[in-house]
């Protein structure tokens, strides 16, 4: 993934002024790659963690702007233009953010799935942004720095970019959702790792960073309809379990998920558009399990917060 982000980089044209290429840890491969490119790069073999790498990228930018992107996303030949574009349009923003498209490169029922949710929650998330995104995402140089650039003490990928918007949001700093400036996500994804990054990776510390900030969104995978969701999933899994011992409970079941389904519908019927309505049904149980996890993870976190347990990164 990180060949065909850096080659896909190497053909942008217009070019960008500089690009800064920053290794978490000791990857050769991925510093002769760079090089080889004519890349800038930002080596840091001790392994300090996703914050501290993309701190040490930025803290050597020379250009008024800096765009973060993620290795494992191919960037569209005009992506500069596009970017120039958006903030052609937010002049006041501090920070602009765009989208994964709507044609992931990894095959797979889940890797499909869970690509295209990122892709439509944020071409209908609300346009003045309340949280950063390091995938696609640019924010002028002189206010990453006085921000203090990425909390380091976030070592994997996490909530890292939500915190930083968070924070950028509370001094005041505008940050803008351009739809139309879009990167192709290369990820593959397995069942289980989907499972695993919803609870811990996501809804856990996302619910933790809520709590300390005292807020509570509606917008983007927090929405009325997501909370809503969630706890309809939760109750239908419940009475599908007491359904075995009380029957009636398989309608209540049957209810919860039908209602779910119905909210969700916008977003069934654009997984239609994408690969046809067998491909969108046999989506469908992967959405419960999404909601699923995302409750749990907010039990956690809301858990985690209340014991003020240690974060683990």
């Amino acid at each position: 993934m990180l060949d065909a982000c850096l080659e896909s980089t190497g053909a942008l044209d217009p070019a960008p002024h500089e690009v800064i290429v920053a290794v978490d840890g000791p990857c050769g491969g991925a510093i002769d790659s760079a090089k080889m490119r004519g890349f800038k790069v930002v080596s840091r073999p001790e392994a300090p963690g996703v914050s501290a790498a993309r701190n040490a990228g930025g803290a050597v930018a020379s250009g008024e702007i800096i765009v973060f992107v993620d290795s494992d996303v191919r960037l569209p030949a005009d992506f500069v233009p596009r970017a120039m574009q958006a903030w052609s349009g937010n002049q006041d923003a501090a920070a602009i953010i765009g989208s994964y498209d709507a044609s992931p490169a990894a095959p797979g029922l889940v890797s499909r799935y869970r690509n295209l949710l990122h892709h439509y929650t944020h071409q209908h998330a609300a346009r003045e942004a309340q949280t950063f995104w390091a995938g696609c995402g640019a924010i002028r140089r002189k206010v990453f720095l006085e921000a203090g650039g990425f909390d380091e003490s976030y070592k994997v990928p996490s909530v890292e970019d939500i915190e930083l918007g968070y924070r950028l949001r509370k001094a005041g700093h505008r940050i803008r959702l351009a739809p139309s400036w879009q990167v192709t996500h290369l990820k593959q994804w397995r069942l289980r790792d989907l499972v695993v990054t919803d609870i811990f990776r996501r809804a856990a510390p996302w619910t933790r960073l809520l709590r300390r900030e005292e807020r509570l969104d509606n917008d983007l995978n927090i929405t009325h309809e997501a909370r809503l969701s969630g706890l309809l999933v939760c109750v239908a899994t419940a009475a599908l379990a007491a359904g075995f011992a009380w029957p009636p409970a398989f309608i209540i079941s049957a209810a919860c998920l039908s209602v779910c389904t119905a909210i969700n519908w916008r977003f069934y019927r654009f997984l239609s558009a994408c690969g046809g309505w067998f491909f969108a049904a046999a989506c469908v149980p992967l959405h419960w399990l999404y909601f699923l996890g995302a409750t749990a993870g907010f039990v956690l976190g809301t858990i985690q917060h209340l014991a003020r347990l240690p974060q683990q990164f």
